[in-house]
């Protein structure tokens, strides 16, 4: 469950059911438990009990709970008059002061000194803010107290600072931290010395920040105070800027004006940075909660709940009217007009509209013994839309084809089963780095996904193009099992007793370990070629790669395996691969493992397929290349959806159907079935059948050669059918009873298709 940005067990939230039927805690009590429970801990590793408690009171209110009443708050002490530090008429220079020094208030009873002082003397009296708290006494060497400053942790929301800082509503919840606020400066009514107030300010400046980390753990980059407008000037000497719109006076009632103080070189890009969170993150979701949309939609880490059940509701449109232009997937005009100001919302980005299908990815590969994450790059042309913005240049031999580059990840199984994406960047195109940087950060995400997944053995799969001297240190430094196809081009060189030696030629000179045969799967586009089986003779060696010389540094030990086809079949190419390791044996055993990893990368190709060619993206049309990257991100996960069920239609047949489709859809396809004289399998509808009988909706009749439609059938025939369905359950909410008689979806549905022949 989620509440804000914070994910919740269910568990923890069985917990806090039981423990406010009992009434046994206080608030408190339960605060803190639950902050042990979710591990949630402040910056110093206490449990933040700040955050939790308003947490606590909204999570309890969507869950109809009732919490256990406020207990009497202890009263405040009254305060102390503040005869320890009367006020004096001190005049003169500032020479004459001596030196002066911030001296930090350290113990309860100075603390009520300070604050007596500042209740009795400042305009605004004295009130203690939430969250930290930091205070000094302004003493000097030959006059003693002259007054106080105190900074307290900074609000979340205030206009001027943040368009001044720029930041986003993600940077704000997560950066906060990092700004304070001068909540009080005071210097005694009878202390008349120039320029003493810009003096303090600038001395507290160059130390708050330090004395802020070492109590709180964390280190300000930025302060900011308030002052009445047109005042303000010892600001103003001291380097505070003045932002140029006043506060909105909403809780004060007067406008002020609002001062910053950057604390830290390049604090503006500290502050707006977004950490991403790694994979991993989230709670998961108990069996059978949400349909698929929202499992795979409703885990967006954004601030805005409303942004997120938007992303669920688009989700559910999106997979609904699959491959259908935007006005067709949303054709009321309230829907219509929300789902276009999504997409143009310069705040969400392709990530958000991601997020939540990453964290069901790995929920996915928790349960596999062996994960393949395969990478590669794909391009999107968009070079009809003239008028789109911040488009990617795709070259096309000197015609400027316009469109998005894509670089996605892709986790399937030992046997080649989708389990969905845990990398997709379209925008790294506009980053200042080199292109191969997308291949490190995707190894990064690799390890990431084995964090999250120690159960699991993941292994990074990667194409020639991810060929890089750069991953494959990053591989040897970091760690993570690397599996990449060399490319002739990198010109790879190993360290031989012989000196330096081609790697090609080096691998083709040892003994070979055997053969191996594999499966060539069909493809079209302009190489196109048919499914065929070949045989290839398997050697392998671990191999000492030699650093290009723009690099430097060591060599790198890695197991190469060739393999190579002998006896192609007419004119066609031989297959000719040559495969660098981080792992594995060099033996027939262990060679032939890799073989088979390596075999399987094929199936990002076949994702890549269904998402162009089912989806339609690249027909798309949008003023922003960024407005496009949120389409990708919608299409992509449509498209994992209905290449899994071809997948298992052909590798799983005999998987009940209700197992990876709901059950009313189920009934709804075998009555459609039924009207339009299809042929319906006996028994129970198996994951086959349904594959098939999607693909009849769209004109699909099985073959001996061909018993399942391919993805362009099946995706007509789920279109079709999910406009029935959705026309059902509208009918349905109209009218009160229910028309269909409610069903375990495990429970055998029977059809006997002879009585309708």
């Amino acid at each position: 469950m989620q509440t804000g940005t914070k994910q919740f067990s269910p568990d923890t939230v069985a917990w806090l059911r039981q423990a406010c039927a009992d009434g046994v805690l206080s608030r408190r009590a339960l605060a803190r438990g639950f902050c042990e429970r979710e591990q949630w801990l402040d910056h110093a590793g206490r449990p933040n009990l700040a955050s939790a408690s308003p947490v606590l009171a909204r999570l309890a209110e969507r869950l109809g709970m009732s919490l256990p009443e406020v207990r009497g708050r202890m009263p405040d002490a009254h305060p102390r008059p503040a005869a320890d530090y009367p006020d004096q008429a001190v005049s003169g220079s500032l020479d004459g002061l001596g030196t002066l020094s911030l001296v930090p208030v350290m113990d309860r009873a100075d603390g009520r000194r300070w604050e007596s002082m500042i209740e009795t003397h400042h305009r605004r009296g004295w009130h203690r803010a939430p969250g930290g708290l930091l205070r000094y006494w302004i003493v000097s060497e030959t006059r003693g107290v002259l007054g106080g400053i105190g900074f307290c942790a900074g609000g979340m929301q205030l206009a001027p600072r943040d368009r001044m800082i720029g930041w986003s509503s993600e940077a704000c919840m997560s950066n906060i931290g990092q700004v304070v606020c001068n909540q009080r400066f005071l210097i005694l009514p009878g202390v008349r010395v120039p320029k003493l107030a810009s003096r303090v300010l600038g001395m507290a400046a160059q130390r708050v920040a330090q004395d802020w980390e070492e109590r709180y753990h964390v280190r300000p980059v930025l302060a900011y105070t308030f002052t009445e407008s047109g005042q303000g000037w010892c600001y103003r000497a001291a380097r505070w800027r003045c932002c140029p719109e006043l506060s909105s006076g909403r809780r004060s009632g007067v406008r002020r004006a609002v001062w910053i103080k950057p604390l830290a070189p390049g604090w503006r890009s500290r502050l707006c940075t977004v950490p991403r969170r790694a994979l991993g993150w989230s709670h998961p979701l108990p069996e059978g909660s949400g349909d698929w949309a929202e499992r795979e939609y409703a885990r967006c880490s954004y601030p805005d709940g409303r942004v997120r059940e938007r992303l669920v509701a688009m989700g559910r449109c999106w997979t609904r009217r699959l491959g259908r232009p935007l006005p067709a997937i949303f054709p009321g005009a309230a829907g219509q007009k929300a789902a276009y100001r999504l997409l143009s919302n310069p705040r969400i980005h392709m990530q958000h509209v991601l997020e939540s299908h990453l964290e069901a990815t790995v929920e996915r590969c928790r349960e596999q013994e062996v994960v393949l994450a395969i990478q590669d790059t794909t391009t999107l042309n968009y070079n009809g839309l003239q008028a789109t913005g911040e488009l990617d240049s795709l070259g096309g031999g000197g015609r400027g084809t316009r469109g998005l580059l894509v670089h996605a990840g892709m986790a399937v199984n030992g046997h080649g089963h989708p389990l969905g994406l845990f990398l997709m960047d379209g925008g790294f195109r506009r980053q200042e780095e080199k292109d191969s940087a997308r291949w490190v950060e995707g190894l990064g995400r690799t390890r990431e996904l084995a964090a999250a997944c120690p159960d699991s053995r993941v292994v990074a799969v990667c194409d020639r193009e991810g060929d890089f001297w750069e991953l494959l240190r990053d591989a040897q430094e970091q760690g993570g099992e690397l599996l990449v196809r060399a490319s002739r081009s990198a010109r790879r060189r190993v360290m031989t007793a012989q000196g330096v030696q081609d790697l090609w030629e080096h691998v083709e000179g040892t003994e070979p370990l055997g053969t191996q045969k594999i499966r060539i799967p069909a493809s079209g586009g302009p190489r196109a070629r048919r499914e065929r089986r070949a045989r290839l003779t398997v050697r392998a060696t671990e191999v000492d790669l030699v650093p290009p010389q723009s690099c430097g540094g060591r060599p790198i030990r890695m197991l190469a395996v060739s393999a190579r086809e002998l006896s192609p079949p007419g004119r066609k190419p031989p297959l000719d691969w040559m495969l660098l390791s981080t792992a594995g044996s060099a033996d027939l055993g262990g060679a032939r493992m890799l073989l088979d990893w390596y075999r399987l990368r094929w199936q990002i190709e076949r994702f890549f397929h269904a998402l162009k060619q089912g989806t339609r993206i690249e027909d798309r049309q949008l003023d922003r290349a960024d407005d496009l990257r949120k389409c990708v991100a919608f299409d992509a996960v449509t498209a994992f959806r209905v290449w899994d069920l071809s997948w298992l239609g052909r590798n799983r047949p005999d998987d009940p159907a209700t197992w990876h489709v709901d059950r009313e859809t189920v009934e709804v396809l075998l009555l459609l079935a039924q009207a339009y004289r299809l042929k319906i399998p006996r028994g129970p509808p198996t994951v086959a059948a349904f594959v098939a009988l999607a693909g009849g909706l769209a004109g699909f009749h099985p073959k001996k050669r061909q018993p399942l439609p391919g993805t362009g059938k099946l995706w007509q025939g789920l279109l079709d059918l999910n406009t029935s369905v959705f026309a059902i359950r509208a009918l349905r909410e109209q009218h009160s009873e229910d028309w269909a008689p409610d069903r375990d979806d495990h429970e055998r549905i029977d059809y006997d298709p002879g009585e309708h022949d």
